[in-house]
């Protein structure tokens, strides 16, 4: 049984028992280098991705934004642009061995291959490491390649992407079933992925291979274990009935398979990220090897989804969605120059139709319920006793993306309930928000609140009863003042801090520090100027004293309530709340390019 939050649902982790996969009894010398705090232990953990990276059997194809990904201080993201690839090679000459040539030659007790490698990497660990895998069937096979190195121009393997093992009785995968090893002149073998001695072509590994996972992430899956694939039954699914041709779509590139029948692959990582008593995760160990594996799941995840609308278009009735306004979008009037359109309806999330739907039904409420009051933005605080209670020894909120979002989740659920059954604010209409998650990691709300006609904000007086933007009282409220301090102070820039990330133009974008104000007025663009009293009372802000000119309005209550950043703004314009309807559905960065063919000398315009 997983361990959840109060938030989470029974079916959250297995949906409701449907799931059971048995996990791996871990290899105690890497367990110990996953979860102690021994010298080399931090170490492998330090430099998690380089170790993987070297002992994985696949390259990794992708376009990181290194901005992030590379840093070595401040908060670790692993950001991915577009798809990602994982890549076989062919084991053709070369200067050097290089991925799965490497455990060619691991059978060299001096292992000089992996040490011109792994430089910069602790070589005792990497020892342990070669010493750990060598019970990996692909490492075997890889092995036996040894003695013929010197002649592997004659020599082909084939990796098997055919799904047979049945991951819930967890017939641990011996080395004739994951590859086989062939001389030239012999016949292929069927769903075989082959490498050739003699060149240096790459194959792609599908996402619906069960040998995506332990050739990428040798590590998480040190004994070669299938990770998920399409007919992969649940629990009290006999193994024979998936299989069945005539119950059961026989096709590589089904991403889902029998819905009815088998787990899901959004199912299988979901129920693979959970905490359970007495059994050891890895994956829950990797820290910024965690960060790229969810990343790569969630993108295969994504992968399956769209295959599953390309392949059914007929069945969304497609067709109905390829009129006018589609092809005025597009621009393109020449018939010879339209290609083959694949359409996303408008329930895949994050697509132009679902942004295009939920900015008009916002809109709809705005035009049935009136311009919403309330503008309220909560973003996660990495220090809630929730996350980090649930951090395991040695590790960051960074380490741990999983239990961040998973508790974000609750205090947004516990959110709404305080605004629109506990009526905190007063009694509330109709509302919108969206989540996002900031570009170094941690998730975010915008609410738009409209509220019923006896609870509107229509003069400063009733804004000063729910908005601050002035430091309270420290004797009287001393909690309230703490966190006023760690989260509701802006900057501190301009003067005092030019190079703050705030500042265009040697302005603060977001106009601070605001000026000082007796009282609340109606600002002339339409936005509240809200008090800001000289009273003498100050703070010190990250080596600098602020006073009330630099506070974020805030709701006292809600910021006591939650211990986060919390921004309670009054929405008091038309144009406000365009902007603001605009902002929360803003939709995703998108680039528009073009291919063009090769003029006769191989320019390309």
């Amino acid at each position: 049984m997983a361990r959840k939050f109060e938030s989470e649902t029974d079916g959250f982790c297995c949906r409701n028992g449907q799931i059971q996969l048995k996990q791996q009894e871990p290899i105690p010398e890497l367990k110990r280098l996953w979860s102690s705090m021994d010298a080399d232990s931090r170490h492998f953990r330090e430099n998690i991705r380089f170790f993987n990276g070297h002992f994985a059997f696949t390259t990794l194809g992708v376009s990181l934004d290194e901005t992030y990904t590379n840093m070595r201080s401040g908060v670790y993201t692993f950001r991915a642009h577009c798809t990602i690839y994982h890549n076989v090679h062919s084991f053709g000459p070369s200067s050097r061995p290089e991925h799965l040539q490497l455990y060619f030659y691991d059978d060299d007790p001096n292992l000089d291959h992996r040490k011109a490698a792994t430089k910069q990497l602790d070589q005792d660990v990497v020892k342990r490491l070669v010493d750990i895998l060598k019970q990996n069937p692909y490492s075997q096979q890889f092995r036996s390649l040894g003695a013929h190195k010197d002649n592997l121009d004659d020599y082909r393997i084939h990796l098997n992407t055919d799904k047979r093992l049945d991951q819930r009785r967890y017939n641990r995968p011996v080395s004739s079933e994951v590859a086989a090893i062939w001389v030239e002149g012999t016949d292929l073998a069927k769903r075989f992925v082959t490498l050739y001695g003699n060149n240096d072509e790459r194959h792609s590994i599908r996402v619906t291979s069960g040998a995506y996972d332990p050739l990428s992430y040798p590590l998480f899956y040190p004994m070669g274990e299938l990770g998920w694939h399409p007919k992969l039954p649940k629990r009290n699914v006999d193994w024979d009935v998936v299989q069945n041709p005539r119950l059961s779509h026989d096709d590589e590139d089904d991403a889902e398979g029998n819905s009815r029948l088998c787990v899901s692959v959004r199912d299988y990582y979901c129920y693979m990220l959970q905490t359970r008593p007495a059994i050891f995760n890895p994956i829950l160990c990797g820290a910024r090897l965690l960060q790229q594996w969810a990343v790569d799941m969630y993108i295969k995840i994504e992968s399956c989804r769209l295959r599953w609308y390309r392949k059914n278009q007929t069945q969304i009735r497609a067709d109905l969605y390829k009129g006018v306004v589609d092809a005025i979008t597009s621009g393109e009037t020449r018939a010879s120059a339209v290609g083959k359109r694949i359409v996303l309806p408008g329930t895949y999330p994050g697509g132009d139709r679902d942004m295009k739907k939920r900015h008009m039904d916002a809109m709809a409420i705005v035009h049935t319920y009136g311009k919403p009051d309330i503008f309220l933005t909560m973003t996660c605080n990495p220090k809630w006793e929730e996350i980090t209670n649930e951090l395991l020894p040695g590790q960051t909120v960074q380490d741990r993306p999983d239990i961040v979002a998973r508790v974000f989740y609750g205090k947004l659920e516990a959110m709404k309930d305080l605004l629109l059954k506990k009526v905190v604010l007063g009694v509330i209409v109709a509302y919108v928000y969206v989540v996002e998650f900031q570009k170094r990691g941690l998730p975010h709300a915008h609410f738009l609140l409209i509220m019923d006609s006896n609870y509107k904000l229509l003069v400063p007086e009733q804004y000063d009863r729910l908005i601050s933007a002035e430091l309270p009282d420290k004797q009287k409220y001393p909690e309230l003042y703490a966190m006023v301090v760690k989260h509701m102070m802006h900057g501190p820039c301009g003067a005092l801090n030019p190079k703050n990330v705030c500042m265009q133009d040697n302005e603060c974008k977001c106009r601070y520090p605001r000026p000082f104000n007796e009282n609340t007025i109606q600002g002339k663009d339409s936005y509240p100027v809200y008090r800001r009293r000289d009273d003498g009372r100050r703070a010190k802000v990250r080596g600098k004293m602020l006073d009330n000119r630099w506070v974020v309005p805030y709701n006292p209550y809600l910021l006591r309530m939650f211990n986060c950043h919390i921004n309670v703004e009054v929405c008091s314009s038309i144009k406000a709340v365009k902007y603001i309807y605009k902002y929360i559905y803003k939709g995703h960065d998108k680039a528009s390019f073009s291919i063009d063919q090769p003029d006769a000398d191989g320019n390309i315009d």
